[in-house]
């Protein structure tokens, strides 16, 4: 299924320390403006943050307190994220006066591997005319025990020329799968949701069998809590294998390889393989998976190779097998 784990052999691109540090933690202060590229372009009509219904009198040089409600979700970098509902509050410091306006989102974040990890993208708040990254800090940082889910604040500095209305949430940079939610309660989501394509097939051989149990479309490395780069998708096939070879006996990444639809043949990017004990009756070992990179629109004829060492090569002298499915 799609929590299945990845072996973590092959890592995606690496992150720098500065990127990863800065990435949108939860209950954190913030610094405001942004990058200016990270504005998304819109139609929607413009309206202030004090418009909303139950706003209190805004103070010089701040926003209305005020509380509102989000109810979106998103997955990313390993996480299913709900966010549930977000607070606009304005403080004025009593040495100096100065007003700070801070805006933070409830959310309930879930692991979907299986150790322990923390969110760690970059996310920032754009609206029409600027952007709001989280803030950073080393205190509260979520650790999320895998397959378990904790809850947590984002947290950003906003101005008195936010804009409510036009507000999306962004997550993630702008070379990997960005997943995007409105604030206002209008707008399209892009929730980079997972899918389960129908896949289904056996490698067989004389010595060894792969059965295709199911398989999965995703954006994101669950265990690395990384996500996939723009335009592409994971694919991830998990299987059993049943070994009619006595003895210890393993499978590498190598042994497999995914024709694409116009020829070309990809490794897997991971695979949790490893070893396969056997018996001349034949032994079922379960759990076992390989995921490749395809593109982010991956319909078409695919072809799954299985080449595996020669000690599964029986008496029949056959070298390699392979499994036809299709991606709708």
């Amino acid at each position: 299924m799609i929590g299945d784990r990845w072996r973590r052999d092959i890592d995606l691109r690496p992150r720098s320390g500065a990127a990863f540090v800065a990435a949108a933690m939860l209950v954190v202060a913030a610094c405001g403006g942004g990058d200016p590229s990270a504005v998304p372009a819109t139609n929607q009509p413009v309206a202030s943050a004090t418009s909303q219904p139950g706003a209190s009198e805004a103070p010089e040089g701040g926003l209305a307190d005020q509380t509102f409600s989000v109810g979106e979700h998103f997955w990313h970098s390993g996480f299913r994220v709900e966010v549930e509902d977000g607070e606009i509050l304005s403080t004025t410091a009593a040495l100096t006066g100065k007003v700070t306006t801070t805006l933070t989102l409830a959310a309930t974040l879930e692991n979907l591997g299986v150790d322990t990890g923390f969110f760690g993208p970059s996310v920032a708040i754009a609206t029409n005319n600027n952007s709001y990254p989280a803030g950073v800090t080393s205190n509260d940082i979520p650790s999320v025990p895998g397959g378990l889910k904790s809850q947590g604040t984002f947290a950003f500095r906003i101005d008195e020329d936010f804009d409510l209305a036009s507000a999306e949430l962004v997550i993630g940079d702008s070379d990997e799968n960005q997943a995007r939610i409105p604030l206002s309660g209008s707008g399209e989501a892009v929730r980079l949701e997972p899918s389960e394509p129908d896949i289904a097939g056996t490698l067989s051989m004389d010595l060894v069998d792969l059965v295709i149990t199911s398989a999965a479309l995703q954006y994101d490395n669950l265990d690395r809590h990384q996500e996939i780069d723009k335009g592409k998708q994971a694919l991830v096939l998990n299987f059993d294998v049943v070994n009619r070879k006595s003895g210890n006996w393993s499978l590498f990444a190598k042994d497999l390889a995914l024709i694409m639809p116009d020829g070309t043949a990809s490794p897997p990017e991971g695979a949790d393989l490893g070893s396969v004990p056997g018996t001349d009756e034949g032994v079922t070992t379960a759990g076992k998976s390989a995921w490749f990179l395809v593109d982010e629109m991956p319909a078409g004829a695919y072809t799954l190779r299985f080449t595996p060492g020669s000690w599964f090569v029986g008496a029949d002298g056959v070298t390699e097998a392979a499994v036809d499915f299709t991606i709708e």
